[in-house]
């Protein structure tokens, strides 16, 4: 069998694919096959973990029953995008309830997939075990910077689609896994009358790439830049998309094998809380041609345009900016079956 790091599978019959599901009695002995070199095992135990690139992963739930390995995941085509959808969120104990479903879309349409939840202090641990040279930057970063510089982080680490809360699926992403690292353009309505540019800008709640993708730590070496240089910019400019923007316009895109997707792939709708606010640039005469372009598309389409190529839709929920204004909330355990999730161990 050939060996790919890139794989996700299950240890069925005995034969080890990557990532791998494997079963351990404690920590201690993980670490101690782990530095051996082995990338699954089988143990009668109680706890179920994951193995991704020699790293651990463990289920959300403590005192899990094994989960079932699955022979769709076993023989899953050999890819280049690891099967595997990074989420965060604050907590997994207060989750916004409206999330629920747009959460539950990425395991429902990606059966297939491993689904892993970070929250904040996943997300500053990462760095300290993996990362030590931000480490001391993500300390002093607002949540919200160290949860964009998390993503960027767990992208080249592990490798996989990351999403925010606020996405939800709309179809299968096994037919965007074979390339090296794929980004997107928001919206040209937000670029052109909120950015002030003429051309779509990228957006960061939507990434995937394989593993040790070097893209991701020249964001990283851009971020580590400007906090020397202007600690209080804002978020969006910080870590954030203009980070990405700035990020991307150093790099040939070609060599580095960098797809660029246009917005009808993830962001086929506008943010309509702010509709007020981007209609105030419509109407003048004298408006640039790409002004009129994004207000004749906000007449055209006022419920966004999905296409057959639109796999997932943004929500925009901007709950950095404004709060969650949520009014009830739900535990991770209550939005996933217990052996759905996976946390990870460090």
């Amino acid at each position: 069998m050939k060996d790919n790091n890139n794989v996700p599978g299950a240890l069925l019959n005995g034969s080890p694919l990557h990532p791998s599901l494997l079963q351990r009695t404690m920590l201690v002995a993980i670490v101690g096959f782990v530095s051996l070199g082995l990338t699954a095992w089988h143990i009668t135990t109680t706890e179920t973990l994951l193995l991704v690139n020699d790293r651990v992963f463990r289920h959300h739930q403590y005192g899990m029953h094994v989960a079932k390995a699955s022979a769709s995941v076993a023989s899953s085509p050999l890819s280049t995008i690891p099967r595997l959808i990074h989420q965060s969120w604050k907590t997994a104990d207060a989750i916004p309830s409206k999330f629920a479903p747009w959460m539950q879309s990425w395991r429902a349409l990606n059966p297939t997939w491993h689904y892993i939840f970070w929250n904040d202090v996943d997300n500053l641990q990462l760095f300290q075990t993996y990362f030590p040279e931000y480490y001391p930057m993500a300390t002093q970063l607002s949540k919200i910077s160290l949860a964009d510089m998390a993503r960027y982080a767990m992208l080249y680490h592990y490798g996989g689609v990351y999403a925010d809360a606020d996405f939800e699926c709309l179809q299968s992403f096994d037919d965007l896994i074979d390339r090296d690292l794929f980004l997107s353009f928001e919206p040209l309505v937000h670029s052109v009358l909120l950015e002030g540019a003429t051309q779509p800008v990228l957006c960061n709640a939507i990434l995937a790439s394989r593993p040790k993708h070097p893209f991701w730590l020249h964001v990283l070496q851009q971020i580590k830049h400007r906090f020397e240089t202007n600690p209080d910019r804002d978020p969006v400019s910080l870590t954030g998309p203009r980070i990405v923007k700035a990020a991307i316009a150093t790099v040939d895109v070609v060599k580095m094998n960098i797809s660029l997707l246009p917005e009808e792939y993830f962001y086929p709708e506008i943010a309509y809380w702010n509709l007020g606010n981007l209609q105030s640039h419509c109407g003048m005469p004298e408006a640039l041609d790409a002004t009129k372009r994004a207000c004749s598309w906000l007449q055209k389409y006022p419920k966004g345009r999905r296409t057959a190529k639109t796999h997932a839709v943004h929500h925009w929920q901007h709950t950095w900016g404004m709060g969650d204004r949520a009014t009830s909330y739900v535990s991770l355990n209550e939005i996933f079956p217990r052996d759905d999730v996976w946390q990870p161990t460090f």
